[in-house]
């Protein structure tokens, strides 16, 4: 009885614990499957993000400016290396280095010992030569900035993960950086997870950056990253900016300012150094903002060329305060205030003929106190314009000059390239088309009118009057020998505690080539140079000179000496 009953309960806990089993195993195949499958899925395959090459970056003559390449880490494995003595002299000769510093630092505890970052394949392939076991070659991708320093502030620099932060690899980052692709990868079951080669059937390919083409010339640029470092090593000053523009497109051909930066090395440079000054950093322009005003004067037909506009013999009270020129000036024409940089002719001009709104109007028409757009987002500074409501008393006199008002380099050449194309404005050019990997064509950037600022006739006097500075006014010691040209010099105080300083300036030269019809638009600004010498036609005009001469050579502009002078005044003065 006993025993059968004994049997009894051992076939009930059988029953019961089949039927938890069984109850177990439905839960899991019906009522869990999708998540036990779910977390076999996760334990055993692993999505591999697939990163694309990143697009290169060219000049307009197919120059390579920027790409990613393949480097490697070297490291060692200092417990393999069975004989040092013999293989760290190989090492250091494959990796260039002295055998002595491999041999100080190697640690024969070290599993993970780094002997080198970023080498690239040719030291890669003599390091496998040697066949030494111990080696750990680490790949993985790289910026690489052939040119160092030379367009560092258009160019940008990436992050690690090969993001644009700064630039054009900023600008165009989602142009460059392509499409990642994705591989499912399965893995066996040992603790270390090995990959199983045969499994690669789940695979989407990465898609890799199209190329950018810029509108930058390099042999332009070389002109003028070197004239920078000459300003810096001849005047020491707080900053330089040299900016090179095709009038008639808008294109930039060259463009760079100091203190700068090498992109390849990030941890060296400084930040003050990175940001690009020729769009960040608005500054007085001082008598290169005259332009504006003539230009205005013209095109209302309030004045031409030769209205008289008596200048004062040097000094004009007005509004409580004196304006005074360098030199005392009685009465002068139209193109000789600009010739002269008589800022009381600017201003007579500004107060007798155009008033405060026509004065605002033509200035923001100009593009001052707006942002060009070239660096969306990348702190580009609209500069400082007051809306009428602010203008003091004295502002109709004072901003016909370039006082009371601030403008980035950019904007400046931008205005000047107004009266060098016909009156017409130019949105800034940088980007000239993107491409594929196989060359074909993706997008072209077409040059884009912002605004008719001026009539064809008021640019072409404009350009007369700016001739004329080079003949007998305060360019008039410049010679560019072979060509036309037009210009303007300034020489703008600088703002410092409440008061214009009488130590502290901006020295400005711009101007266009040939004068008729403009190959290209330059401008050279200098901040503060630490020196005797501040004028703009002194510190900056021969280096506007220089640069335009080797700048027309490259660019095969014909030489027009044909061109007649115009007539000449005999008042001498200073910028």
């Amino acid at each position: 009885m006993q025993h059968r009953i004994r049997a009894i309960w051992v076939l009930v806990f059988l029953a019961c614990g089949f039927t938890v089993i069984s109850l177990k195993l439905i839960q899991i195949q019906l009522v869990q499957h999708d998540e036990f499958e779910q977390a076999a899925i996760k334990n055993h395959l692993q999505l591999v993000t697939i990163r694309p090459t990143r697009g290169s970056i060219f000049d307009r003559d197919d120059t390579l400016l920027a790409q990613t390449q393949q480097v490697y880490d070297v490291r060692l494995d200092g417990q393999k290396l069975n004989h040092p003595e013999i293989d760290l002299p190989r090492l250091a000769q494959a990796l260039q280095v002295q055998p002595s510093s491999l041999k100080d630092n190697f640690n024969p505890r070290n599993r993970y010992q780094l002997l080198a970052e970023n080498v690239d394949d040719n030291v890669v392939a003599q390091l496998r030569a040697l066949k030494i076991d111990s080696l750990i070659l680490e790949p993985h991708s790289r910026r690489i900035y052939p040119n160092n320093e030379m367009l560092a502030h258009v160019l940008g620099f990436v992050d690690d993960n090969d993001r644009g932060l700064t630039g054009m690899e900023k600008e165009m980052d989602k142009l460059l950086s392509g499409v990642p692709g994705k591989r499912w990868v399965e893995l066996d079951g040992s603790r270390k997870h090995k990959e199983i080669p045969g499994y690669q059937n789940r695979e989407t390919s990465a898609i890799n950056g199209y190329n950018v083409t810029l509108t930058i010339k390099t042999a332009i640029q070389h002109v003028v990253e070197d004239e920078l470092d000459q300003i810096v090593q001849t005047y020491q000053p707080n900053g330089a900016y040299i900016i090179v523009v095709q009038p008639h497109t808008g294109e930039i051909l060259a463009m760079s300012s100091r203190p700068t930066f090498d992109p390849n090395n990030r941890k060296t440079f400084q930040q003050e150094a990175v940001r690009n000054r020729c769009i960040t950093d608005p500054v007085e322009p001082g008598s290169i903002f005259k332009i504006i005003t003539l230009s205005a004067g013209l095109n209302e037909h309030a004045i031409n060329l030769d209205s008289p506009i008596f200048c004062e013999n040097g000094s004009f009270y007005f509004g409580g305060k004196y304006l005074k020129d360098d030199e005392p000036n009685g009465t002068l024409s139209a193109m000789e205030v600009l010739s002269q940089s008589s800022n009381i002719g600017c201003a007579k001009i500004a107060l007798n003929y155009l008033g405060e709104e026509k004065l605002y109007k033509y200035a923001t028409a100009f593009g001052i106190g707006q942002r060009t757009g070239l660096f969306d987002q990348q702190g580009e500074s609209p500069g400082f314009l007051r809306p009428l409501t602010k203008w003091s008393a004295l502002s109709i006199t004072r901003i016909p000059m370039g006082q009371e008002v601030e403008a980035t380099p950019l904007q400046m050449a931008m205005a000047m390239s107004v009266i060098a194309n016909g009156g017409r404005l130019m949105v800034p050019q940088l980007a000239k088309q993107v491409t594929d990997e196989s060359g074909r064509v993706v997008q072209i950037f077409q040059p884009r009118i912002v605004r008719q600022v001026i009539s064809p006739d008021a640019a072409h006097d404009v350009t007369k009057a700016l001739e004329q500075v080079t003949i007998d006014g305060t360019a008039k010691k410049i010679h560019i020998d072979g060509y036309s040209w037009a210009c303007k010099t300034g020489t703008a105080q600088k703002f410092v505690d409440g008061a214009y300083s009488h130590t502290k300036f901006v020295s400005s030269f711009i101007g266009f080539l040939p004068a008729e019809d403009p190959a290209f638009v330059a401008l050279v600004m200098v901040d503060e140079p630490k020196t005797t010498k501040y004028y703009g036609s002194e510190v900056s005009g021969p280096v506007f000179a220089s640069l335009a001469k080797q700048v027309a050579q490259i660019m095969n502009v014909p030489q027009d000496r044909s061109v007649a002078p115009i007539l000449s005044s005999n008042n001498p003065n200073t910028p």
